[in-house]
């Protein structure tokens, strides 16, 4: 057969997962969904389980030019009929799986680690092998003797080194696939997305509609006011989805008059043309994640709150209470509706001021006690919070995220420069951006610390106004 392989969307069976509905009927509606490869893999099958097995899905997809692979058993694969095989590192060398499958049947090789792929590039030709799978992403099930997972991060970084394509392996989901396909992989492997599901042929088509669109840019949405000066809002969050490489979209919740020395005027847009905004815009564009900045009034919160109900996609909470002066933008109201808010986020990003109004306590002016407010943060109903420390003299910019795995701390270099305007909404606009890149929250909000610690270090390169100018969102590509 062909070797012009489609990896994207590659079932490995497990037996046990696929529990009563059984190997073979998983693999037929897996394949009628859209899966375009299988690996049969039973570490615990005899060989003669296994081979009964393995010829039972062959004869399962034959006819839909889906190849079949055999997992390790590679004296196996003629008398089952498959098209190939998948070896491991601890499994037979690939020279002597080669020799024993000759030069025409698929094979394909787990590597783990940069030693790996450098040994395979030395020692292999292009022809030994047919792809790499690159894992694990994360801890497996699976395999409880699996390599420690490395993230997608460093495994993009070894797909962009690969001469072979390359299928992510390892506790993949079906909401990874985008990130994955946008990191440079020509598939993801998938057990547990598939096998064992209620609706395996629903699974599946998700894993399949999600590999479709990852190969396009995000787009990202963001709800909030304007500022004609161009550093916050708005303006400000349109223009990091840009520098990030996410499409960006708007719903414009409120008109400021403002520069870069203060506000003298907000008119709110009634809360109706907000939702016809809303609705208008998610008729005809799809949206990978959203970030929802000011509101102004309880009314606006809690239309937000429903809007989002609507929406299946990351949704980053900048909850904009509390100037940098101090002062209280929201009233009594507004703050406990955007407390209801608060359980359609994903993740909120309050700062010190922010997070004390929201829990009803006293700033926090050490790390210890940010780390508590961020804790008690997530019972009000997002997942991950995001607290960050601007406000703090400290010698280090520390910002903590607090998440179900614990707290994580987020240190960069202190940048002195006044020109700060908009650094939170900038933020959590790039909170948005990253998400559909990164596979996880924390990976996402390094990336975005990074990016916006550069945005402040080139901030005066701008001399915008005669306050506290913008940060600068595109000093990776203006000289």
């Amino acid at each position: 057969m062909s070797k012009d392989l489609d990896l994207s969307v590659y079932l490995v069976t497990d037996t046990v997962q696929c529990g009563a509905l059984g190997v073979a009927e998983t693999v037929r509606q897996a394949v009628q969904a859209g899966a375009t490869l299988v690996q049969v893999r039973d570490p615990d099958a005899d060989d003669d389980a296994f081979l009964a097995m393995a010829r039972d899905v062959v004869e399962t997809v034959r006819g839909t030019g889906v190849p079949v692979l055999l997992d390790d058993r590679v004296h196996l694969v003629a008398a089952a009929g498959a098209d190939g095989a998948h070896v491991g590192q601890s499994d037979m060398p690939v020279a002597q799986a080669r020799a024993i499958l000759g030069p025409d049947p698929i094979l394909g090789l787990s590597v783990e680690t940069g030693e790996q792929l450098d040994w395979a590039v030395a020692h292999l030709g292009r022809g030994d092998i047919d792809y790499l799978g690159l894992g694990p992403v994360r801890p497996t099930a699976s395999k409880p003797n699996h390599a420690p997972a490395t993230g997608l991060r460093y495994l993009s970084g070894l797909a962009a080194r690969s001469p072979w394509p390359c299928v992510a392996i390892g506790g993949v989901k079906a909401a990874d696939t985008a990130a994955v396909r946008r990191s440079g992989f020509a598939g993801v492997s998938v057990i547990s997305a598939i096998c064992g599901q209620p609706d395996v042929r629903a699974a599946t088509r998700e894993l399949v509609n999600a590999w479709a669109s990852g190969g396009l840019p995000p787009v990202a949405l963001t709800i909030a006011g304007s500022d004609p000066s161009g550093g916050a809002g708005i303006q400000a969050d349109l223009k990091t989805f840009s520098a990030l490489g996410a499409f960006g979209t708007s719903v414009i919740t409120a008109l400021t008059a403002q520069n870069t020395q203060g506000v003298t005027g907000v008119h709110v847009v009634p809360v109706d043309f907000v939702a016809q905004q809303f609705e208008t815009l998610v008729a005809d564009v799809r949206i990978d994640s959203i970030k929802v900045g000011m509101l102004a009034t309880a009314e606006l919160a809690d239309e937000v709150t429903e809007l989002l109900g609507e929406l299946d996609a990351p949704v980053v909470l900048d909850p904009v209470m509390v100037a940098t002066s101090g002062d209280r933008l929201l009233d009594d109201d507004a703050v406990q509706a955007v407390r209801r808010l608060i359980a359609k986020a994903d993740i909120i990003t309050p700062n010190l001021p922010e997070a004390a109004v929201l829990l009803g306590e006293t700033q926090a002016t050490g790390l210890d006690e940010m780390s508590a407010q961020a804790v008690k943060l997530r019972e009000l109903g997002a997942d991950w919070v995001l607290l960050k420390g601007g406000h703090r003299l400290d010698a280090r910019a520390t910002d903590v995220l607090a998440g179900p795995d614990g707290v994580h701390e987020l240190v960069s270099h202190v940048v002195q420069t006044k020109n700060t305007h908009g650094t939170g909404c900038t933020l959590s606009s790039a909170l948005a951006a990253l998400r559909p890149r990164n596979l996880d929250w924390p990976s996402t909000a390094a990336a975005a610390k990074e990016w916006i610690t550069g945005a402040l270090d080139h901030a005066d390169e701008l001399g915008v106004g005669h306050g506290h100018g913008p940060v600068h969102h595109f000093y990776r590509f203006w000289s």
